[in-house]
């Protein structure tokens, strides 16, 4: 991977087309590469720009495929399939997509400049604004005193489904001071335990034994849905019986 890097910093051409997109001079067009040559450029552009990366390509098969390439050089590598798109029952909606959307989509909220390969019926699909995905996103310290009604409707906010045992991610369940907490860009759970008003404990639990997997000191909790709310549940419903909605 050093040795790559190191051997396309030496070509000119590959500096002056670094140069010319932090310098915005789009579009740019790079011609006669092979499929593992795009790869490599896809890797090393991302690598020296330290900002999200894109790859529209034109089917989920190749999309698979460029993405098994890029995780030999980046781990970061992330899927932003198309939204299935169902007029019978939203609940019939395959969750796992949903999730695997939610996580590119979180990545890019928690800054951490992830390649994201998708395709182009993807992205030609419309999706939630950047300013309504993240405004209701919140964060919870150790030894910090917050209110649990504040904090339940917070997670019916970002979309969380309130269980009475968390099985599966996008789920939340209350027991006592306890709060179990799945969140779609890990396999584990996050349990909070408080004490009176104050978070006495964060951990981590693996969701199915349901047993506590180490301690952390804070952690943020971002959306589990694309279709949130972005006006009161009062303002809708007077909207809807104004008839301003059509």
């Amino acid at each position: 991977m050093d040795s790559l890097i190191k051997i396309m910093t030496k070509s000119n051409k590959f500096n002056d087309y670094l140069k010319d997109i932090k310098d915005k001079k789009f579009p740019l067009s790079l011609t006669g590469l092979t499929d593992v040559a795009k790869v490599h450029m896809s890797y090393a552009t991302s690598f020296y720009l330290n900002k999200p990366f894109i790859i529209i390509t034109y089917n989920e098969i190749q999309a698979k495929k460029l993405i098994k390439d890029l995780q030999y050089f980046n781990s970061n590598v992330l899927s932003f399939p198309k939204k299935e798109i169902l007029t019978y029952d939203v609940e019939a909606e395959s969750k796992q997509i949903s999730n695997i959307r939610l996580n590119a989509l979180n990545s890019i909220l928690k800054g951490e400049n992830p390649i994201i390969v998708t395709t182009i019926e993807a992205i030609n699909q419309r999706i939630i604004a950047k300013q309504d995905l993240s405004k209701d996103v919140f964060e919870i310290n150790l030894n910090s005193d917050y209110d649990l009604e504040d904090i339940k409707q917070k997670l019916v906010n970002l979309g969380f489904e309130r269980t009475d045992l968390v099985e599966g991610k996008g789920q939340f369940s209350v027991r006592g001071g306890i709060i179990d907490i799945a969140p779609v860009e890990s396999d584990n759970g996050i349990r909070i335990e408080l004490w009176g008003d104050s978070v006495d404990s964060i951990r981590h639990f693996d969701i199915e034994s349901q047993r506590s997997i180490d301690n952390i000191d804070s952690i943020t909790i971002y959306p589990v849905t694309e279709s949130l709310l972005t006006d009161s549940l009062e303002n809708i419903c007077e909207n809807i019986l104004s008839k301003e909605y059509t």
